[in-house]
């Protein structure tokens, strides 16, 4: 498992984690686990989907395993300022949500995935339940979601190649951010052209020193090529 080496590496300073600072290590562990959060969404909508085609449609069935996708991918922490979905992310609901909503305000022009979001897992829902199932709507619900994990992942390595660069001299921290956040979709991402999501990988490779120039623009245009 793909986090699983990569945490453990981290939490005792070893493997692909030796020699790295405190900073690195725990910025790897804290960022890292909202890709980890994004696969358990993924996994249970993809329970929700299985259960559907295999005709179990009652609320104990697909939409429990939907509504989970649902309660991984949004968190249970009731916001400290606001309503969760207006507005400025709190800051407190540690979830891929309150993720998604951190990219939307880095990138103001473009869709607020963090609201689009809801109303697309409102709509699988409805489309596993009882008599309403329909498996193509519910797919398109999936595919729906994927794209906007994928978005913010496209966001935040934008923003965090930028940021690790600098002023030209490394920041590890951003570094690990771009890197653990890119991870969080890279996957879905490389169904797309992976040989592409593998360029952009080396390009936040942890054995760097310093990013060049033009490694913030190279990623940009690299992701760019896959819409």
């Amino acid at each position: 498992a793909v986090w699983e080496d990569i945490m453990i590496a981290c939490f005792g300073g070893s493997g692909t984690c030796s020699g790295k600072s405190d900073t690195f290590r725990k910025t790897i562990i804290n960022k890292g686990c909202i890709g980890m959060v994004t696969a358990y969404t993924t996994y249970e909508m993809g329970g929700a989907v299985w259960k559907g085609a295999d005709g179990q449609t009652s609320d104990v069935g697909a939409p429990y395993a939907w509504d989970e996708a649902a309660a991984f991918y949004i968190g249970n922490i009731q916001p400290v300022v606001g309503d969760g979905y207006t507005g400025s992310a709190p800051g407190n609901l540690y979830s891929p949500y309150e993720f998604n909503w951190k990219r939307d305000k880095d990138f103001l022009g473009g869709t607020a995935i963090h609201t689009a979001a809801i109303p697309i897992m409102n709509y699988g829902l409805i489309n596993l339940r009882g008599s309403a199932y329909n498996a193509a709507n519910v797919q398109s619900a999936q595919t729906a979601m994927y794209k906007i994990f994928s978005i913010a992942a496209i966001r935040a390595v934008i923003k965090y190649s930028w940021a690790a660069r600098g002023d030209g001299t490394l920041n590890e921290e951003f570094l690990a951010e771009g890197w653990a956040y890119w991870r969080s979709a890279s996957g879905y991402i490389s169904t797309v052209n992976k040989g592409t999501v593998q360029e952009i990988d080396a390009l936040l490779d942890w054995s760097l020193t310093s990013i060049p120039a033009t490694t913030p623009c190279e990623i940009k245009t690299k992701v760019e090529s896959m819409y």
